[in-house]
């Protein structure tokens, strides 16, 4: 009996967090349109844009798995609000709302870091393209890497351990993209 009281007001906590779940990863959709919209309406002439529409699809990709997860969690609860529903079937749908809310939370982050490496990138391109192959120009991609960082370090987002694997993923790809722009810089390789 105390685990279902549990589990019910865990799922009513939840249930209260995904209007703002949807409204983030509704915001994170709009950001992906715009950046797709100006890339593709005016292309820097270094390239950048094949780069940067492949990482919009991923993070459409994401935006779509967000929306689904957040429709289903509601599904989900509206279940567990009903009455007449047994212990073993409250338990089951509380295990699912809670992989639910991790894979939402995955998928969101994902489609957030692909997203703000487009940005770089493409923010990178258009000033290398009207400025030229300038130092301070390569500065941009590291300020916001850094600017990312401080709320996980300092910030808000500290409670979560600098260490975990969200986190040092997150941390790979990004390095990996700006060792990436470092060689497009050095003209060692083109993003196209």
């Amino acid at each position: 009996m105390i685990m279902s009281i549990k589990s019910d007001s865990d799922a009513a906590e939840r249930a209260r967090a995904s209007p703002g779940v949807l409204a983030s990863a509704a915001a994170l959709l709009g950001a992906d349109l715009v950046v797709v919209a100006l890339a593709w309406d005016n292309p820097p002439s270094e390239g950048g844009i094949v780069t940067i529409t492949f990482l919009m699809m991923i993070s459409f990709v994401a935006f779509i798995n967000v929306m689904h997860q957040v429709m289903r969690f509601e599904y989900l609860v509206t279940q567990l609000k009903t009455k007449g529903m047994n212990e073993k079937d409250r338990e089951k749908v509380s295990r699912e709302l809670n992989q639910i809310t991790k894979w939402a939370r995955y998928f969101h982050i994902g489609g957030l870091l692909f997203t703000m490496i487009a940005f770089w990138i493409i923010s990178y391109k258009y000033l290398i393209s009207l400025a030229g192959y300038q130092i301070a120009i390569l500065l941009l991609p590291f300020i916001l890497f850094f600017l990312y960082w401080v709320p996980k370090i300092i910030g808000v987002e500290r409670e979560v351990s600098m260490f975990s694997r969200e986190n040092l993923l997150q941390l790979l790809i990004q390095v990996v993209f700006l060792v990436l722009i470092c060689l497009d810089f050095l003209r060692v390789i083109t993003i196209p």
